[in-house]
């Protein structure tokens, strides 16, 4: 037999644990629970021949793995466990009864087996009860974690749209105090035009008469004959009169200084929540606020 089938055996069936070998392959069908070993049928003959009494010897498939594995057997005296000693609360050999355990109270394994089931058994329906419990308030941790992710999402989706609207309704109130203010401004301005330029055409009518009239004046003196210049002496000199108190030099004239008071950003009004600021106009030494 090759090693490869030697392979695929062995995956498939458990071996005799006494008479197999690497090329010699035999399945076990029973299992010995006093030797805790794996047998084929021929070798676990011996085994239900014991003097004395005969091993326990199941078939292979009625023993689970758990048990397959389980310690069973004294590692002091290598006998099998048959007695359960009460005050240590451990299984023990009929050697260990006799020594180390001989003034404690033991009891056959086989006689309180069924006491040990039923203690196992209210545990378990104890176990049961809290397991109900729990799984009880899972389940209400759970919806109660839903519901907080359903809560939280809804008012993250309402705080959002609330933030888009609050965007809008700030935008549109920024453009019409920026088109206020401007329009301020403007009108303003249009309300200073006339003066400015009354001023402008007083001083420019003022101009043209007096630069008219000496050029005039410096015409005669220049080009006019002695009795040209004689004769028109004295209505020159009353020209220049009337000139000068006509157009009287005015006082220095200023247009108007406009400035954009800023609000404060850190101190926002709470009145008219003017978020730009407050124009005003005067002159370098006083400014009036503009309504």
């Amino acid at each position: 037999m090759t090693a490869r089938t030697h392979d695929k055996e062995s995956a498939h069936s458990e071996l005799c644990e006494v008479c197999s070998y690497e090329e010699r392959i035999v399945p076990a069908t029973v299992y010995c629970v006093d030797c805790n070993q794996k047998l084929c049928k021929k070798c676990s003959q011996p085994h239900l021949r014991m003097r004395g009494e005969p091993h326990d010897v199941k078939p292979l498939d009625a023993v689970s793995p758990e048990h397959q594995s389980g310690s069973r057997f004294c590692d002091k005296h290598k006998e099998r466990f048959r007695m359960y000693c009460f005050d240590c609360q451990i299984n023990v050999c009929s050697t260990c009864c006799l020594e180390s355990h001989k003034t404690h109270t033991f009891e056959r394994i086989d006689a309180v087996l069924q006491d040990c089931v039923r203690s196992i058994d209210e545990d378990i329906e104890q176990l049961r009860s809290h397991i109900k419990s729990f799984r009880g308030i899972a389940d209400k941790v759970r919806a109660e974690s839903n519901k907080l992710l359903d809560s939280t999402q809804a008012i993250q989706q309402e705080i959002m749209s609330k933030g888009e609207l609050a965007k809008q309704s700030f935008t549109r109130l920024i453009d019409r105090q920026v088109s206020d203010l401007l329009h301020k401004l403007q009108s303003t301005k249009s309300a200073e035009e006339p003066e400015l330029q009354s001023q402008a055409d007083a001083v420019q009518l003022a101009l043209t008469e007096l630069e008219s009239f000496r050029t005039s004046s410096l015409e005669l003196k220049s080009k006019g004959s002695p009795s040209d210049i004689t004769q028109a002496a004295s209505d020159v000199r009353v020209r220049a009169k009337e000139l000068l108190q006509k157009h009287v030099i005015p006082g220095e004239y200023h247009a108007p200084d406009f400035r954009l008071i800023p609000v404060d950003s850190d101190n926002l009004p709470r009145d008219d929540q003017n978020f730009i600021g407050h124009l005003v106009t005067g002159t370098a030494n006083y400014y009036c606020r503009v309504f």
